[in-house]
């Protein structure tokens, strides 16, 4: 029996995640406080461990709440998989450098196949000429996401800086074209967000050269993929020494395929 604490199971992730975990007969499941730790969430912890036991925590909370969560994992030896987004730079060093003593997975996004996507992308921006082939990132995303551009997309924007040897500090395009602009920079990643409705999440890279265009898109109709993964990202991380990977670990691909 895998026992999982899931915080932020109240929000739309962590709800999904829930209900999705109640069809699982060797795994069970307790909702965390995550928003009130002091409070409520500690105190449900504790009672955790001295009952059936935990074997890992899963985050799908809120920046704030996720590096308190840390801290607790951290003292307590207990491994932790964070699905959460919408952290700063700064936030994510804190967190990595927090979990770093016990086995943590980090991800902004838990499925699978957008982290193949990922990689697809990795293999385009390394091998495509960085002179002539221009890239733009489309995100979008229901009316009540709380955080633009997506987690997901600054993810994408950060594997072709990588890639191509730039800084995404300077190469990554930050407001929304309007007027004469004139041609369009040579290293440039540019982002746009599109929310409105219940528009399942949708992202897609573009690569513009002459004459030619190629385009990675990964659609998700629902949250099930993201529970599969975090579900499947929770058994693999309760096996592995401590340290903090991502999903392209669990998966096999820290590098790209060529």
């Amino acid at each position: 029996m895998l026992h999982i604490a899931v915080a932020g199971a109240s929000g739309r992730m962590g709800g999904a995640f829930m209900e999705y975990l109640e069809g699982i007969e060797d795994v069970k499941a307790l909702a965390v406080s995550a928003h009130s730790l002091v409070d409520e969430g500690y105190a449900q912890l504790e009672t955790a461990l001295k009952g059936d036991g935990l074997d890992v925590v899963v985050d799908f909370s809120s920046p704030g709440a996720t590096l308190e969560l840390a801290m607790w994992a951290a003292e307590n030896a207990k491994p932790m998989v964070v699905g959460t987004t919408g952290f700063t730079v700064e936030q994510l060093d804190k967190l990595a450098d927090t979990l770093h003593p016990v086995a943590a997975l980090l991800s902004p996004n838990m499925s699978t196949m957008m982290n193949l996507a990922w990689r697809m992308m990795s293999n385009a921006a390394k091998v495509l000429p960085h002179d002539t082939i221009d890239i733009e990132i489309i995100e979008k995303h229901h009316r009540d996401k709380r955080n633009a551009p997506s987690s997901t997309a600054l993810k994408m924007a950060q594997i072709v800086a990588e890639k191509r040897g730039w800084s995404l500090a300077d190469s990554l395009r930050r407001n929304s074209r309007w007027g004469l602009l004139g041609e369009r920079s040579q290293k440039e990643i540019a982002i746009s967000s599109v929310r409105g409705g219940t528009l399942n999440s949708e992202h897609t890279i573009i690569f513009a050269g002459s004459g030619e265009s190629l385009e990675v898109t990964h659609r998700s109709q629902t949250l099930e993929p993201f529970s599969k993964g975090a579900l499947r990202a929770s058994r693999w991380i309760v096996k592995q020494p401590s340290g903090v990977y991502d999903l392209l670990d669990m998966l096999g691909l820290p590098e790209v395929l060529f």
